[in-house]
Formats: C-alpha cells, sequence, structure tokens
C-alpha cells in the first residue's frame, strides 16, 4: 500500500535545483540593473554639479541684470535637459533588468518541461 517515492525524489531535486538556479540568475539581473541605476544616479549629479558650478563663474561675470537672466535660463535648460536624458537612460536600464530577469526564469521553465518530458 505504500507508495515508492524512489522515482520522484530525483526529478523533484533537479526541477528544485534549476528553479533555484532560475532564482539565482534573476537575481543577479537584478543586482547588475541596480549597480547601473547607481551608477546613472551618480553620473547623473556629477554632471547637475558641473553645470551648476560652471553657471556659477559665469554669474560672477555678468554685467548685468539680464546677463543674469540669461545664465538662470541656460542652466535651467540644461538642468531639464538632463533629467529627461537621465530619465530616458533609467527606463532603459529598467528593461534591460526586467528583461534580463524574465529571460532567466523562462529559461528554467524551459528546463523543467524538458525534464517532465523526458519522464
Amino acid at each position: 500500500m505504500a507508495k515508492s517515492t524512489r522515482g520522484t525524489g530525483t526529478t523533484t531535486g533537479e526541477a528544485a535545483a534549476a528553479a533555484g538556479q532560475a532564482a539565482a540568475d534573476a537575481g543577479s539581473a537584478v543586482a547588475e540593473g541596480l549597480q547601473d541605476i547607481a551608477q546613472a544616479w551618480a553620473d547623473y549629479a556629477q554632471q547637475i554639479m558641473q553645470r551648476t558650478t560652471e553657471a556659477t563663474q559665469a554669474v560672477v561675470k555678468c554685467q548685468n541684470f539680464n546677463d543674469v537672466l540669461g545664465v538662470q535660463a541656460e542652466l535651467m535648460r540644461g538642468h531639464l535637459q538632463a533629467f529627461l536624458d537621465q530619465s530616458t537612460r533609467l527606463a532603459e536600464i529598467t528593461n534591460r533588468m526586467a528583461a534580463r530577469s524574465m529571460d532567466a526564469i523562462r529559461g528554467s521553465g524551459g528546463k523543467e518541461k524538458d525534464q517532465k518530458s523526458t519522464r
């Protein structure tokens, strides 16, 4: 009356190992993406600081109020463009991170199907 579990133990273990590997691969993809995002934010902050420093130096050299307004307008334009560029870059990184994670998960699903079909 007792059922034998010898035959299913190995395939269950293999499926668990494949799922664990898929989770690890997906986690690695997310970790790489987070590193890229952190680097993107660091680059953005450096770019903004550089632009602000340049604008401050330009304001000191201004001869009249209209020159100051011109520097301010250029600074704001540059900051807005940098923000838009940063948003695009973050969206690309996030999409790449999600795609790599999904590929890792899909890859393990294919292995599990192959294992089931060989039983």
